[in-house]
């Protein structure tokens, strides 16, 4: 990567001797970053195609940029995520009127097109909207740290798997971005309307109807956004609540059941243990 800046860069290369245990190591080599860092004000950040299995990311947490990339150019402002495929030349350039804060991550790894997957399902053309979210800025932070750390093998580690849960995260907020852009309804209001039903039955009708949505696409929307179904994911809330019960109250069984919509204990007790594994009355035992 060829990379310039007026002032205030933090730059961290993985060194060679590290990047070879880093491919090898059985808690390591599945996704480990190459080099990263930290750039202020005035930003010119390119590469050319060249031959290697890494990924470049760029996050704008502050200002405003002009990205070049598969014969197109799209405007990059605050809370744009950037994800370029190995092998391919791009370039992005900071507006030189506006205050700019860009991390920049460079990622290899056995799962590194696993992840990278993730993330570019919801991103166009390497291009996609995830705001700006403070725990990503955190762990950009953290894995900045290494360098002033050290690279033992404890800290390292630590590291790779802040990577791992910094990639999930935005990963995650693609989809969130993708789905209230397109979508009618909020998924923090529906789950809101099944909190407050948890007493009862709720049943696909009367969640479409509450977000203004045909049953099919409601169901599809749905499904898109949390990998499940929207009745499956009320069954879910139901038994999390009926494990906080067990937990924390004096309430029988069939108490429990009754208060989650369920007339039947043995019906519950079978429900719950096909979720959990084990009986509601071993889960209390437990």
């Amino acid at each position: 990567m060829k990379k310039t800046s007026t002032f205030n860069d933090i730059r961290l290369l993985i060194p060679m001797f590290l990047l070879n245990k880093l491919k090898v190591h059985p808690l390591t080599q599945g996704l480990y970053p190459v080099s990263l860092g930290k750039t202020n004000q005035q930003v010119h950040i390119e590469t050319q195609a060249q031959s290697s299995q890494i990924y470049q990311l760029i996050y704008c947490q502050y200002g405003e940029g002009v990205l070049q990339y598969k014969n197109k150019q799209r405007s990059v402002k605050r809370g744009d995520l950037i994800l370029i495929s190995p092998n391919l030349a791009f370039q992005y350039q900071s507006k030189s009127d506006s205050k700019n804060t860009v991390y920049w991550l460079n990622f290899s790894g056995k799962l590194a097109d696993d992840f990278a997957e993730r993330l570019l399902m919801k991103m166009e053309d390497g291009f996609g909207v995830v705001g700006a979210q403070e725990l990503a800025f955190k762990d950009f932070e953290t894995l900045i740290q290494l360098g002033s750390r050290g690279y033992t093998a404890t800290n390292v580690i630590h590291a790779v798997h802040v990577l791992q849960q910094m990639l999930s995260f935005l990963a995650l907020q693609l989809r969130l971005e993708s789905f209230n852009v397109h979508s009618t309804f909020s998924l923090e209001m529906i789950e809101s309307l099944m909190q407050e039903n948890l007493h009862q039955e709720l049943n696909l009708d009367t969640l479409a109807h509450y977000s203004q949505l045909s049953k099919f696409h409601f169901a599809k929307k749905f499904k898109e956004l949390t990998d499940t179904s929207p009745i499956q994911y009320f069954i879910n809330m139901k038994i999390q609540h009926a494990c906080f019960q067990l937990d924390n109250t004096e309430d029988t069984i069939k108490q429990i059941a009754e208060s989650l919509g369920y007339s039947d204990p043995y019906y519950f007790s079978r429900l719950f243990k096909k979720m959990v594994g084990i009986s509601p009355k071993q889960y209390r035992q437990s």
